[in-house]
């Protein structure tokens, strides 16, 4: 059985290679999906999603070299 863990947002910039400013403006403009809020202190991204955001923005980087 695999588990899907819980990645937060330091973590999820830290794989993205960007600094907080950029991941934020990412998640206000819809291009990064707002976390799962358990309560104000408790927000995550699922290791699935995180990965496959990551993938995309490879992509991304590529492309624009």
């Amino acid at each position: 059985m695999d588990i899907d863990r819980r990645v937060r947002a330091k973590e999820f910039m830290y794989f993205l290679g960007i600094g907080r400013e950029q991941f934020y403006r990412l998640i206000n403009d819809g291009s990064i999906k707002q976390p799962i809020r358990i309560n104000d202190k408790n927000v995550f991204w699922y290791f699935s999603y995180v990965k496959e955001k990551v993938e995309e923005h490879k992509s991304d980087d590529k492309l624009a070299v």
